[in-house]
């Protein structure tokens, strides 16, 4: 049978790659490159040559199952990495990063500050809430400022915590988050570990950066690009 798949992401590549053994298979582009989301850069820093992923990052051994048995089939290596949020707050002067007890308290002023700990306290009942809503139907249409503002959120809260992780992940500016779709980023972070204090998922990042998979994915299928 020959087939067309349109686009050159991982969609398209893993279609391929596993349709072009059975089946005649072209892919169709619209760039120049393929690869889709990978965007790997070269480079050189104190002597030393780094491939720095601008594009696709990190996947992890929760959600993607599926992705990490290709990888293997291919040969295509992960490295473990560590994956951490931290802020800094130029408006009113708050640090944090909240990957270990010790630099969430990098200020140690917020040691004694009941501000700080309510922050804390609103970040562990949304991350509850939010489990609680990931499925709600009821909720399909509201957005992620509207969650927030329904459910009484401090603008601490918002300002320090979740718009801005939000921003990080998405490009996005903090007014963009507000109006975010609210099923869509509460099921993203459910799936990513990220309403979790503990048990997260381990983080991999591709050795030689994420453009290591496209070559093996068509090796079998290059003249469908060349």
């Amino acid at each position: 049978m020959k087939i067309a798949i349109v686009g050159t992401g991982i969609s398209g590549l893993t279609c391929g790659y596993y349709l072009h053994k059975d089946h005649e298979v072209t892919l169709y582009e619209a760039n120049d490159y393929i690869g889709g989301h990978t965007a790997t850069i070269d480079i050189e820093h104190n002597g030393k040559q780094y491939a720095v992923d601008t594009g696709f990052i990190v996947y992890n051994d929760r959600t993607y199952p599926n992705f990490i048995k290709m990888m293997n089939e291919v040969g295509v290596k992960g490295n473990p990495t560590q994956m951490s949020f931290s802020v800094k707050n130029a408006a009113n002067g708050l640090e944090y990063n909240g990957h270990t007890i010790p630099t969430l308290f990098a200020q140690k002023r917020n040691l004694l500050n009941p501000t700080f700990y309510r922050f804390i306290f609103e970040i562990l009942r949304f991350n509850k809430l939010a489990k609680a809503s990931a499925d709600d139907d009821s909720l399909v249409e509201q957005t992620l400022g509207e969650f927030l503002q329904s459910n009484g959120f401090s603008d601490y809260f918002t300002q320090n915590y979740i718009l801005p992780m939000g921003a990080a992940i998405w490009s996005s500016t903090l007014a963009d988050m507000r109006a975010f779709p609210l099923r869509f980023f509460l099921r993203f972070f459910l799936n990513h570990g990220l309403l979790d204090v503990v048990d997260r998922p381990q983080w991999y990042v591709i050795e030689g950066g994420s453009r290591a998979y496209i070559e093996p994915l068509t090796r079998g299928f290059q003249k469908a690009y060349d």
